[in-house]
């Protein structure tokens, strides 16, 4: 008699197939996560480029002005009786961005903080409430800036700490209800610093604080008025969110970020290829602005893992010269500083 033997595969022939189907995961994945972290590189760029554009586009409409807060002491534009009548312009600006929060995210609840400076990391608003824009909106955030983009997922619940991490003060103090609205883009301070030699605004001892005097004044910045314009930067993100594990904070000289300029172009540039920058109420010293990057318990840590880095260079961020300056591509503007050794 003979028996029919159904034929199959042997133990060894099945592991053979696993282990090819294993090699082959193992060399499309990293090359398909290369891809997702290049397009959303590409669409950080993007926002990065419409924000350009809309640079452009509010100059020609405002008399050649850079977007920036633009209320005045004393001015009375706000449909709000709480947010007319600053007392300085800096006040102003603040009513100014409250005002864009009530208006563009509906959160009447939104009150004036009693100490903020918006022009630091909130100018972005005056051009969101140009394109009339629904807050919060990711065109601010980069890609990689998870918890600005899970903070905008439930504003509401952000107040309520549901977020962590989260900027300290978080819950419990009503005036931490911006972050929300936050951008991972900051603005130099050329682009809103108008004032002379002695009131300028100047770095606080940490990343994330600046001095400003009372009679600073802001705003009214022309766009004309940058002279080196592909070699002047108007924003960039915080920090290096797209290459290699570590979110560096910007100033680190090997940080790599993404970075509008002002003649509206785009790119990827490191900080230790900018100038070192100046002192902007000292410009005939060679020294450069000069602090410590102590972060936020939401925020990267530092290079070393240390507390915190007490010699962080400016660079671009505090550019010699404000807008007659250059970061990237030549020299530093004679200032009056001694010439370099």
């Amino acid at each position: 008699m003979r028996r029919n033997v159904r034929a199959g595969f042997t133990l060894i022939e099945l592991l053979v197939v696993i282990a090819i189907i294993a090699l082959l995961i193992g060399i499309l994945l990293p090359a398909l996560g290369e891809a997702r972290r290049t397009g959303r590189l590409g669409v950080c760029l993007a926002n990065m480029k419409q924000l350009g554009t809309a640079t452009h586009t509010y100059a020609a409409d405002f008399q050649d002005r850079l977007f920036a807060f633009s209320w005045k002491k004393g001015s009375t534009l706000s449909k709000y009786a709480d947010l007319n009548n600053p007392t300085d312009d800096l006040r102003a600006a603040v009513f100014q961005a409250v005002d864009i929060f009530r208006r563009r995210a509906d959160r009447e609840e939104i009150t004036p903080p009693p100490a903020w400076n918006p022009h630091a990391l909130y100018t972005h608003l005056v051009i969101q409430d140009y394109l009339a824009s629904r807050l919060p909106e990711k065109l601010v955030v980069c890609t990689e800036d998870r918890n600005r983009l899970l903070w905008q997922t439930d504003p509401k619940g952000f107040d309520a700490g549901l977020f962590q991490p989260a900027p300290a003060g978080v819950p419990g103090n009503p005036d931490m209800r911006r972050w929300p609205y936050s951008s991972s883009y900051q603005t130099t301070t050329a682009v809103y610093d108008n004032s002379r030699v002695g009131l300028r605004v100047t770095q606080g001892p940490n990343h994330n604080q600046t001095i400003m005097p009372a009679t600073a004044n802001l705003g009214n910045k022309k766009l004309s008025d940058v002279q080196f314009p592909a070699s002047k930067v108007h924003l960039h993100d915080g920090h290096q969110r797209h290459f290699g594990k570590n979110q560096d904070y910007a100033c680190y000289a090997s940080a790599r970020v993404t970075t509008l300029l002002c003649d509206a172009s785009v790119g990827i540039y490191k900080a230790g290829d900018s100038n070192r920058g100046w002192l902007p109420n000292n410009p005939t010293m060679a020294n450069a602005t000069v602090f410590a990057y102590t972060p936020d318990l939401w925020e990267p840590a530092t290079q070393s893992g240390a507390a915190s880095d007490p010699g962080i260079i400016g660079y671009f961020r505090w550019t010699r010269g404000w807008n007659s300056g250059v970061d990237f591509g030549a020299s530093e503007v004679n200032t009056g500083q001694p010439p370099t050794p």
